[in-house]
């Protein structure tokens, strides 16, 4: 590939993008669609975007600069890729499930996050020793974003949970308050309040197979575009 273009798109923060689907595009490009299929790609698409009628199609792919041939593309994309990652990773899946069970389980937490220790502390015992209410406490002096919610993060997956809290948010853990401990230069006080294990259930199998599609594009980005990424790095 010719190295000007590889540095105009990393000059714009389009080049990993722009590899990824370079990558992507070799790996469908044998996977064939049915009729059916490629009506259902065609409804999906529409469907996302609104698209009510021909006119709003038209208006679409031409203010998405797309070539007649570029907007089958765009459409039957998504269809091709799920077929890709049935053929190649349906007989991984339940292996990798297992893998990542437990970064892909639940959790929901309150925290009070403060700059001074003896704050963090006072803060520890009023609600541990006084019952005073967690939430309403981190409302009042909470130095994050967490302020804004009452303390109350999440839902989200534990694997986006910091290193250091993680261990703190184990499912044996509910209602648990933890004693303060220092992240950042802040103090911070926690409480797992939900814990929701992971099902292998349809969304989780969508999940896992973009992922290790996702890490094998990585994979072939640095095994098919070394050189001109080393140019281009140094």
């Amino acid at each position: 590939m010719e190295y000007r273009v590889l540095e105009q798109l990393s000059k714009y923060g389009l080049l990993t993008d722009f590899l990824k689907s370079k990558v992507l595009e070799n790996k469908i490009k044998d996977i064939n669609l049915s009729e059916v299929e490629k009506a259902e790609a065609r409804d999906h698409y529409i469907k996302f975007f609104s698209l009510k009628d021909e006119l709003l199609i038209e208006e679409h792919r031409k203010k998405n600069l797309l070539s007649k041939e570029n907007l089958l593309y765009r459409m039957n994309l998504n269809k091709k890729v799920q077929k890709y990652c049935e053929d190649k990773y349906d007989e991984f899946i339940g292996k990798e499930y297992l893998s990542n069970k437990e970064k892909l389980d639940m959790v929901k937490y309150s925290m009070i996050r403060v700059k001074e220790y003896g704050l963090a502390m006072e803060l520890y015992l009023k609600i541990k020793d006084d019952n005073e209410d967690f939430n309403e406490l981190a409302k009042k002096y909470s130095t994050g974003i967490e302020k804004k919610t009452n303390g109350v993060i999440g839902p989200l997956p534990i694997e986006r949970v910091n290193n250091l809290m993680r261990p703190k948010l184990s499912k044996n853990n509910i209602n648990i308050i933890n004693k303060p401990f220092k992240y950042n230069n802040e103090w911070i006080i926690c409480r797992l309040d939900e814990y929701k294990e992971s099902k292998l259930d349809k969304n989780t199998v969508m999940n896992l197979k973009s992922k290790l599609l996702d890490e094998e594009i990585e994979r072939e980005i640095i095994n098919c575009y070394i050189n001109e990424l080393n140019t281009l790095l140094n």
